[in-house]
């Protein structure tokens, strides 16, 4: 079974998660990370901009809740929630990350299941 893929198309939203979150980001051959972030902001600046940012696989643990987590949880009732060790495992339908130590999470779109 495909693992799904995970993208950015906002440059600054991708740019966020790879600052604040250390996330790895693939845009064509370009690989934007913690130390090409000069580089990243010199091509935009010269206009070059990918359609995609795309979570490198050595990223996607990221993307996972953790305690401390401000979340949405989906389910038959939608409820914002910070969640505790007690949470884990996560018994929800899904769950989108809102804030992680106090700071704004971006959460990706998700192509293919």
């Amino acid at each position: 079974m495909a693992q799904p893929t995970y993208f950015y198309t906002d440059p600054i939203a991708a740019l966020w998660m790879v600052k604040t979150f250390r996330l790895k980001l693939v845009a064509g051959a370009f690989c934007l990370q913690t130390e090409s972030i000069d580089a990243f902001l010199e091509q935009l600046g010269r206009g070059v901009r990918p359609e995609r940012f795309v979570v490198h696989t050595d990223s996607l643990g990221v993307l996972d809740p953790k305690p401390g987590d401000i979340v949405e949880e989906t389910g038959i009732k939608t409820k914002v929630k910070r969640l505790v060790a007690k949470d884990f495992p996560l018994t929800g339908m899904g769950y989108q990350i809102l804030h992680r130590s106090g700071r704004p999470f971006f959460a990706p779109d998700r192509a293919g299941k």
